[in-house]
C-alpha cells in the first residue's frame, strides 16, 4: 500500500494532469489532502466483486481500432475504468476509457469502450507530449493486476469499506519510462488503498 500524493514536478505533473483529466471516470478518484492511507490487513475471505468483462485487452482492442481510424499513429497513454455500486451493487460489466496520443499531430484522444463497442468521445491538442506505454511490453491483463491489489490488502479495506469507489490505470511508469504500470485505487471517505503493478511481469511496484 502506498500514498500516491507526491509531486512529481514541472511538465510531468502537467503531462499526468491532462491525462487523468482526460480519463474522465478517473477523476473522481484524485486524492484529496488530508487523505490518510488505510492500514493494512489480511485479505478478507470473500471474492473479488469488481466485474471482470470486458478485460482490459478486450477493450483496448476495440479502442485500437477506433484510434487508428483517427490518427494512424495513435499510442496508448492511459486505460482505465472505474467502479463504484449502485443501490448496493457492483456493475456486472465494466466501461473503459483509452487516451491515445499522435505524435504527428500532437493531438490526444479519448476513446470509451462500452458494451464492447468503442466511440471516439473527445479529441483536443495538447500542451506537451504525452508519454505513451509500450504495447508490446504489456503482458499483465487487468484481472491479474486486480489479483494482486486484492491480495495486497484491497480485499480488507473493501471488507471495512464496502462503499468504497476503485479505480485501475494503465500508464507509463515515468516520462521516459514506456514500461506500462498499473495503478489500483480505492477511496472511501479519507481512507485510500492504492498499489502499483508492473504490467510486464505483475509484480508490486
Amino acid at each position: 500500500m502506498r500514498d500516491t500524493t507526491k509531486g512529481s514536478g514541472g511538465r510531468w505533473a502537467v503531462v499526468l494532469g491532462l491525462a487523468f483529466i482526460a480519463a474522465l471516470g478517473i477523476s473522481v478518484l484524485v486524492l484529496w489532502p488530508g487523505m490518510k492511507p488505510a492500514e493494512g490487513g489480511n485479505p478478507a475471505g470473500f471474492p473479488l466483486p469488481l466485474p471482470q468483462e470486458p478485460t482490459a485487452r478486450q477493450a483496448y482492442r476495440a479502442a485500437q481500432e477506433a484510434a487508428r481510424a483517427w490518427q494512424t499513429d495513435a499510442q496508448p497513454a492511459t486505460l482505465a475504468a472505474h467502479w463504484r455500486q449502485t443501490r448496493g451493487r457492483w456493475p456486472s460489466q465494466s466501461t473503459w476509457t483509452v487516451q491515445f496520443y499522435s505524435p504527428a499531430t500532437g493531438r490526444m484522444a479519448v476513446v470509451v469502450v462500452e458494451a464492447g463497442r468503442a466511440r471516439l468521445l473527445q479529441e483536443t491538442i495538447t500542451p506537451y507530449p504525452l508519454p505513451t506505454w509500450a504495447e508490446d511490453r504489456w503482458r499483465v491483463d487487468s484481472p491479474q493486476a486486480l489479483e494482486v491489489w486484492w491480495a495486497e490488502g484491497g480485499a480488507d479495506f473493501l471488507a471495512r469499506h464496502p462503499q468504497a469507489e476503485v479505480a485501475i490505470q494503465l500508464g507509463p511508469a515515468g516520462p521516459a519510462d514506456p514500461r506500462p504500470v498499473w495503478t489500483v485505487t480505492a477511496v472511501a471517505g479519507n481512507q485510500v488503498h492504492t498499489l502499483s503493478i508492473s504490467g510486464v511481469d505483475g509484480r508490486q511496484q
